[in-house]
């Protein structure tokens, strides 16, 4: 099948299944032998590391927002 093609028929998709699509996508970036349902459990900090999205960080500030005084928050 010709990308074009394939493409016409991802936009022609559903919302749901497209997001399927996206998500089975991300999940085959991640390296061949990396078994993602090993018995073993991975550390979350790992799994973000390993995400495509991580690239993304580089690109936004994390860094906390000073300007409000924590007084201004009631519990």
């Amino acid at each position: 099948m010709a990308i074009p093609e394939l493409e016409q028929q991802l936009l022609q998709l559903s919302l749901n299944d497209k997001l399927y699509i996206i998500q089975l996508l991300a999940q085959s970036l991640i390296a061949p032998n990396h078994n993602t349902h090993s018995d073993q459990p991975s550390k979350l900090s790992e799994f973000f590391r390993q995400s495509p999205l991580a690239e993304l960080s580089e690109e936004l500030d994390f860094s906390r927002d000073r300007s409000l005084k924590s007084d201004d928050f009631t519990l």
